[in-house]
């Protein structure tokens, strides 16, 4: 049963990427940001070492004080629309104990649908994407 609790996990923290939501919900902005490579994207790139890419915030405040126009609007875009990727601070026993109580029955998965949406539910676990 813990094997597949945590291939389940693994499996949905794809949909937790900061750089996959940018794409997603702020396409024109991450484009246009990719095609200034030595401005905008070099600018992110290094935002991104700063901050480690998961603290909305500090990729917001980077962004500003880089006064690059196209890296401020990937990261108002970002902001608004990805900070709920970014992490904190995550508890993994207690994600997991989450996981188990809402999308585990005592021998299988109870619902694939609760599974895939878990991360959604519970921002806090977003750590789960470091393993």
């Amino acid at each position: 049963m813990k094997s597949i609790l945590l291939i389940t996990l693994l499996a949905l923290t794809y949909t937790a990427d900061p750089e996959q939501c940018l794409k997603e919900k702020c396409p024109n902005e991450y484009a246009a940001c990719q095609k200034e490579v030595f401005g905008c994207a070099s600018a992110a790139m290094k935002c991104k070492n700063q901050c480690g890419g998961d603290d909305a915030q500090c990729m917001l405040d980077c962004a500003l004080a880089s006064k690059n126009a196209k890296l401020i609007a990937l990261a108002e875009c970002g902001h608004a629309n990805c900070s709920e990727v970014a992490f904190t601070y995550c508890d993994i026993q207690i994600c997991v104990e989450s996981f188990k109580q809402e999308c585990m029955t005592s021998q299988s998965l109870q619902s694939f649908q609760c599974a895939s949406t878990f991360l959604q539910r519970h921002s806090e676990c977003q750590c789960i994407m470091e393993f």
